[in-house]
């Protein structure tokens, strides 16, 4: 059950990846009306994937003993791991002001200038992205299978689904 949460997780980002990459045709094609419908779609699918990882994936490892953390056998050591779950809430708050700025952009106006600058900001947001979501995917993902035993690792998983179903209303 263990690896289910690297393959849920890991699903959720090549999906996320698609509709960056829709999302990116439909600015290039200056098409603003469906881009601002898919930045508002990707802003949402990102914020709920943000949400399970910080609300859940991430306090089950910050709350794994210290000890667990032996830098061996694919885990990094206990000041690694702390480390490394800053840097990622340190990028999912930057994903999710910048996602908004670009929403209020949109939402503010309808032009083909608005669109160049928000080409500008979401190729920004990609880079970062990617390398975020290889960071999780090679190691962050990997470790409950590591650290939990299979029932824990159920729960998390449970959780995790929950989260990444729940988009908001305006989605159903």
């Amino acid at each position: 059950m263990n690896s289910s949460i690297e393959a849920l997780l890991g699903d959720d980002h090549e999906s996320l990846a698609q509709l960056l990459v829709e999302l990116n045709t439909q600015l290039t094609r200056s098409n603003s009306v469906r881009a601002f419908e898919l930045l508002d779609l990707f802003w949402a699918r990102l914020a709920v994937h943000i949400r399970a990882e910080n609300l859940h994936l991430f306090p089950a490892l910050a709350n794994t003993p210290a000890a667990r953390f032996t830098g061996k056998g694919g885990l990094p050591t206990a000041e690694e791991a702390h480390n490394t779950l800053l840097s990622l809430r340190s990028d999912h708050d930057f994903f999710m002001k910048e996602l908004a700025q670009m929403m209020k952009v949109a939402r503010a106006k309808d032009g083909r200038d608005e669109v160049k600058a928000l080409k500008k900001r979401l190729a920004v947001i990609k880079k970062r992205l990617e390398v975020h979501n290889d960071l999780e995917e090679k190691q962050v993902y990997h470790w409950p299978s590591l650290l939990l035993d299979e029932k824990s690792a159920t729960a998390l998983s449970k959780r995790l689904r929950h989260e990444l179903e729940n988009l908001p209303p305006r989605f159903a």
